[in-house]
């Protein structure tokens, strides 16, 4: 197991090919979103008819807007992250892809949560697919820190960014877990979590200090970007 461990720790490899990986699969995944959002089919065409229609596709648009902002959001952050990192290693691309594969569920669910919005199974296990999302993306901001960030940069200590960065995984928890509540309750959890993590955190140092972002080193450090910890 630890020879396997250390196997996937090798490799100074390029991030670009990682990176335009990463962005194609994001940008597949935005698109099968859409296709569940269909036109109404009507027998007579009247307006009444149209309208009835419409309405029924209510659902379907809310659950397609909520999963493009959440993968979205993903993107912005894992573009992010991937900056802080020196360079790509074997095991920052199984993570990577990893996470990957769980961004190409999220039309599953996305579909299941439009078809059938009133149903708390279905609400429910919408949100537990963008925890898991959610979960992937901070062990992958996690190892980044631990062991692929830039020289030039401080490292976040490990409670500070997993206490950050669990903020995401307790909200979609709490959505899901407020489906059987409440669906509507879980939709406003689901629409307003990733509002608050649009824009990934990049405080200059004395910010960054002052809130705990980043350790006080002992030493004069030489001028460098400033990092915080992603919450998604």
């Amino acid at each position: 197991m630890f020879p396997l461990l250390d196997l996937l720790r090798r490799g100074a490899l390029h991030r670009t090919r990682v990176e335009a990986f990463s962005d194609g699969v994001f940008a597949i995944v935005v698109t099968l979103l859409i296709l569940e959002v269909r036109v109404p089919h009507l027998e007579h065409g009247t307006v009444a008819e149209l309208k009835h229609g419409l309405h029924e596709v209510v659902p379907k648009v809310l659950s397609w807007a909520i999963s493009f902002i959440v993968v979205c959001k993903f993107w912005i952050n894992h573009s992010y992250i991937f900056s802080l990192a020196r360079h790509s290693s074997y095991a920052l691309m199984w993570i990577n892809a990893l996470f990957l594969m769980a961004q190409a569920f999220i039309p599953f669910p996305t579909a299941l949560l439009g078809e059938y919005p009133y149903n708390p199974l279905a609400v429910s296990f919408f949100g537990v697919v963008l925890l898991v999302n959610t979960l992937l993306f901070v062990w992958m901001h996690y190892y980044i820190n631990a062991y692929l960030l830039h020289a030039h940069m401080h490292r976040v200590s490990r409670r500070t960014l997993l206490s950050r960065s669990m903020v995401g995984p307790a909200c979609y928890a709490l959505g899901a877990g407020l489906a059987w509540v409440s669906v509507w309750a879980a939709f406003a959890v689901y629409l307003l979590t990733p509002l608050f993590f649009i824009v990934p955190l990049q405080p200059d140092h004395g910010l960054a200090v002052a809130e705990g972002l980043l350790e006080e080193p002992s030493t004069t450090p030489k001028p460098y970007p400033g990092h915080s910890s992603v919450s998604v």
